[in-house]
């Protein structure tokens, strides 16, 4: 009687565990009909950094600098044909008629601005209408160095137009004037299009997230389904294993949109990581499960025995898992904080579902053929028998080469570089990364390059002849390091009315008394919005503002610090102080921010499982031989990417983090092992034969899903994710080896001073 009272309270209970499983899934289910996907670019600045609250005055006192599209028309015949410039001003129309437009500037609207009379003359850069006067423009033209890389390429074979959008326009709103464009674009016959800018770099990143989430979804299951065929050889044995990730994913996705969480291109991979961490532990779960069966373990003696020896070894790897997503919080990046945290959230739903949901499941339906897939009389245990002997036939050997290899990894580190290109992210075969690339090759570029000038003497203003002469070396260097288009300052300002007004574009800066109508003119003007977008109305505050091409942080840093070097040596820092802003130099930093925060993550990991290792063992020598070959592989990934020149910064740096601890799981089943076959009472090598015989299947069968998980990632058409993927699939290759190889080495050379 008290044994069936015992048998339906079990039932009971697993019949409300997979009752309470169903519900949340559906309630998941619904929270998910809309869930939205976002990428949010300036999610991506370091938001700890005093250069963001430098950017965030500076872009409230003038103008958003990366609210801008640039378009860019071909003519194969050449620019000066009337029939084309016609066209060029019909487009420069209807864009400036479209909504979230503020201005459109292009070679058909430009002025010059001249002194000479009792106003002001404006005078057009490009006479269109006039083609006896086309010779005349276009000689002029070509004399002037603001205008050659920013309107006008050397070839003459294209213009570009200039777009200045509304600020902070929304994903709704940035879709809405990115079609606008491109239709207006398709109304007119140019020989090639090109359009560059924010509104059309947010839509084309959003369409490929949403694109991939299916994508790594679909080949994640695809892969893993033929893993589990492949161990399992049954029906029951894909789909439970594949119920219990999928539900680990419905319920993170459901918990992130209850948290108000839109997927972006970090979370975008989770996913993946859930199947993967998931698929581990059923895996270890159902191999045991399924072997004490084979033995004739009684059923009821199963669920306590997989408790203790895969149960507490599986509940560790859960707690270095989530050690290493959780390095990601030292993070300064919203979107890699939240892509540590939801991921922990999902690799911790995946253990808890593999401990309730899957024996609920088991209890009630458990089929044979799953029992005879996994007897003990096979060619596997002769394999690994053979390989464990050969291992401890050639310890010293082992030893060196692994030596050998991490000297030489050691090397390649010494050779890695940190550098960040803004859009390398993509393929070359996506249209808005060759346009990117033809403002590049044609043009100055398109990548923002801002600096802050403050006047620090407050009896002085930007208009003192002394103040701008100042300014003008600054442009001048700044035209030359950078090679910089569309530069707009007060002394380029200046030069251009000098130049102008006196009809020679050879003329380089004017004296004082030449100045001195150029000045009276613009302080009489200083509310005008043209001007206050370049000085504030207190003459205290300027900008240098230009387009420079997307060279890459490595470079731009080396040329910034050219220009900090030359204003130190050559500009009175007493009077201007000078401040390097923008949205672009804020990812550089972002970049470098990664890096150390990153390090600062894989410590903390390091520490924690290292006191956790101590905490289980009560030896620092056992701490040192779990560490080892778990460091190892992260040296060696890191001598890879020097010597394969794999750049260091923010999606390659996470790597290191996240495959430590993911890189432990196998290390922690075979010592966990290893212990409880010696707590048995079992002699030194058969113990380490027995660890072999139970771990060694699992293992590797985890190992082949981790690379067939992370594999998908290389499908990517974002070059992060493609090396995010990459390199810890080669992390776990190196990982399982110093697992096999190594360990046994290390744990033996401990366990046979021990018995001595």
């Amino acid at each position: 009687m008290c044994k069936f009272a015992v048998i339906r309270n079990q039932k009971t209970y697993n019949l409300i565990i997979i009752v309470f499983v169903l519900v949340f899934s559906l309630f998941c289910v619904y929270k998910l009909q809309n869930i939205k996907f976002d990428y949010d670019f300036e999610a991506f600045f370091p938001n700890e950094d005093h250069e963001l609250e430098v950017y965030n005055n500076y872009r409230k006192t003038f103008e958003y600098d990366n609210e801008f599209a640039l378009v860019a028309v071909e003519n194969n015949k050449g620019i000066f044909k009337k029939d084309f410039l016609l066209k060029v001003d019909s487009l420069t129309r209807q864009l400036s008629r479209l909504r979230y437009v503020q201005r459109v500037t292009s070679p058909t609207n430009l002025k010059t601005l001249s002194l000479g009379g009792i106003v002001p003359v404006q005078t057009s850069v490009l006479h269109f209408q006039n083609e006896e006067l086309y010779k005349e423009d276009s000689i002029a033209i070509y004399q002037s160095a603001h205008l050659v890389g920013s309107f006008f390429p050397l070839n003459a074979k294209s213009i570009s137009i200039y777009i200045k959008t509304d600020d902070l326009l929304t994903k709704l709103k940035s879709d809405s004037l990115a079609t606008g464009i491109e239709r207006t674009l398709k109304d007119f016959n140019f020989d090639e299009i090109h359009f560059v800018g924010r509104i059309f770099a947010q839509n084309v990143y959003l369409k490929n997230l949403q694109k991939e989430f299916v994508v790594f979804i679909c080949l994640s299951f695809v892969v893993i389904v033929l893993f589990l065929w492949f161990s399992f050889r049954s029906f029951y044995g894909i789909v439970v294993p594949v119920i219990i990730v999928l539900i680990s994913i419905l319920w993170t996705l459901g918990i992130m949109k209850l948290c108000g969480k839109s997927i972006d291109i970090m979370t975008v991979m989770l996913p993946t990581m859930i199947f993967i961490a998931g698929m581990s532990d059923v895996v270890h779960f159902f191999s045991k499960y399924f072997e004490e069966l084979a033995k004739g373990t009684d059923r009821g003696k199963i669920y306590p025995l997989i408790l203790k020896e895969v149960g507490f070894p599986t509940f560790l790897t859960l707690l270095t898992t989530v050690v290493g997503f959780l390095s990601l919080l030292f993070s300064s990046i919203k979107p890699i904080k939240e892509f540590g945290i939801y991921t922990s959230i999902g690799v911790t739903i995946a253990f808890i579902l593999t401990y309730t949901l899957l024996p609920s499941l088991l209890y009630f339906f458990t089929p044979k053929k799953l029992v005879t897939v996994h007897g003990t009389n096979n060619r596997t245990h002769n394999l690994m028998r053979t390989g464990l002997f050969w291992i401890f036939r050639h310890q010293k050997t082992i030893l060196v080469i692994s030596g050998v290899i991490l000297v030489l990894s050691v090397i390649g580190i010494t050779k890695i570089k940190v550098n960040n290109i803004l859009l390398e992210d993509l393929s070359d075969k996506v249209k808005i990364k060759q346009d990117f690339m033809f403002f590049d090759k044609n043009y100055s570029g398109v990548r923002p390059f801002e600096i802050l000038i403050t006047v620090k003497d407050k009896n002085k203003s930007v208009w003192d002849y002394d103040v701008i002469t100042e300014l003008n070396k600054v442009d001048d260097f700044i035209r030359k390091e950078y090679d910089a288009g569309f530069l707009l300052s007060p002394s380029s300002l200046v030069r251009s009315i000098y130049q102008n007004s006196n009809s020679d574009y050879n003329l380089k800066f004017p004296g004082s008394e030449d100045y001195e109508p150029i000045s009276k003119q613009l302080k009489n003007n200083k509310k005008n919005r043209d001007v206050k977008r370049l000085i504030t109305t207190d003459g205290l505050k300027t900008r240098i503002s230009a387009k420079i091409r997307d060279m890459g942080s490595l470079q731009a840093t080396q040329h910034n610090l050219n220009l900090i070097a030359f204003i130190e040596k050559n500009v009175n820092t007493n009077l201007l102080q000078f401040e390097i802003t923008g949205a672009a130099h804020l990812i550089d930093r972002n970049n470098e921010y990664m890096v150390n925060n990153m390090t600062q993550g894989f410590l903390f990991s390091l520490l924690v499982i290292g006191i956790l290792t101590f905490f289980l063992h009560r030896s620092w020598r056992m701490v040192l031989v779990f560490i080892i070959p778990n460091v190892i592989p992260l040296v060696i990934i890191g001598g890879i990417m020097g010597y394969a020149g794999i750049e260091l910064k923010a999606a390659t740096s996470l790597v290191f983090s996240i495959a430590f601890g993911i890189a432990t799981d196998d290390t922690i089943h075979f010592i966990s092992r290893l212990k409880i076959e010696l707590g048995y009472g079992k002699s030194l090598m058969y113990a380490f034969k027995r660890t072999y015989f139970e771990t060694g299947k699992p293992i590797i069968l985890t190992t082949f899903i981790l690379l067939g998980g992370f594999v998908t990632l290389m499908t990517s058409d974002f070059q992060s994710t493609f090396y995010f993927g990459f390199l810890i699939c080669i992390t776990v290759i190196i990982a399982v080896l110093a697992d096999i190889f190594l360990l046994p080495v290390l744990l033996f050379l401990i366990y046979s001073k021990k018995k001595k």
